[in-house]
């Protein structure tokens, strides 16, 4: 069926027709563009934040730049992200407009794993090193602290740097062993300053030394024997638990020998005098028991 040739007033007047269609369009889009960007409706009358727990609202919302009062479609949401990653315990956020009038900030937090223990300051960073914070009080941080490691640089929301990096790359591969363990939140201090002996001390008090460790597959070893140790014995902060060759070694200082390790740690020869007193104490004994009290 053939279609019906138009007439040139016809094309003329569809012609008029669409562009008619077409000006009313762009018009009715101003006018909706005019109200969104100018009309009181959508100026943001409330900024909430969610997911802080270290970093203030209040100290959120002013790095993010978002101001009440400002149009929401005005927000650039991916340059106040940006903004608010430059924050140390931000790890990730998201920023959300509710409209009409409403902005959310999204927030996820890293988390404080490690406290580096520094001449005058503590450096509290993730497990990767990302850098949290710097404090003289962690009383409230539950977080092993590492001794024995020189922190060169520690910029907050950057990365610790440290004098000897292949050195201190190997430490903290051993201490991240135990990172996933049942031993985490049971771990008061790693004292790496004698590259001979790493070792730990629980938060009960107890001692635990490990020697010398060449290999990540040895420390796992170790820490096998560790697990099947702890369950045995009733740690206290006067016990020590010898790691150091293939038999578990467990005891207990005396009084007179806990006071002189309180005083050593104090002065920073925890390490060396822990390590002599107890080959003295195994040498005094032809056996090595793995629950010996």
């Amino acid at each position: 069926m053939q279609k019906k040739k138009l007439t040139s007033s016809e094309m003329y007047k569809k012609k008029m027709k669409t562009r008619r269609i077409i000006a009313l369009s762009v018009l009715v889009l101003v006018i909706v563009l005019c109200l969104c960007l100018f009309t009181p409706i959508f100026g943001v009358t409330e900024i909430s934040v969610n997911g802080n727990l270290n970093v203030a609202a209040a100290d959120i919302i002013g790095t993010s730049g978002i101001e009440k009062g400002e149009n929401i479609f005005r927000i650039n949401t991916k340059k106040a992200e940006r903004a608010l990653k430059e924050i140390s315990y931000v790890a990730d956020v998201e920023v959300k407009r509710k409209f009409p009038a409403k902005v959310v900030i999204e927030i996820t937090e890293s988390k404080a794993d490690v406290i580096y223990d520094m001449p005058t300051e503590f450096i509290v960073t993730t497990i990767e090193g990302r850098v949290l914070q710097k404090t003289t009080d962690v009383t409230e941080i539950p977080a092993p602290i590492v001794k024995g490691i020189t922190i060169s640089s520690a910029e907050p929301a950057g990365y610790i740097s440290t004098e000897n990096p292949e050195v201190t790359d190997v430490s903290l591969e051993y201490i991240k062993c135990f990172y996933d363990s049942n031993y985490w939140s049971e771990i008061n201090v790693f004292d790496v300053t004698d590259k001979s002996n790493f070792m730990m001390i629980m938060r009960s008090g107890m001692r635990v030394t490990f020697g010398e460790i060449e290999t990540i597959e040895g420390l796992s070893r170790k820490i096998k024997m560790l697990d099947a140790i702890i369950p045995q014995i009733k740690p206290t902060e006067r016990s020590y638990l010898d790691l150091t060759t293939d038999k578990g070694y467990f005891g207990e200082y005396t009084a007179e020998e806990y006071e002189n390790i309180k005083k050593l740690r104090e002065d920073g020869g925890l390490i060396k005098e822990l390590t002599k007193g107890e080959e003295n104490k195994d040498a005094d004994s032809n056996e090595n028991p793995e629950n010996k009290e």
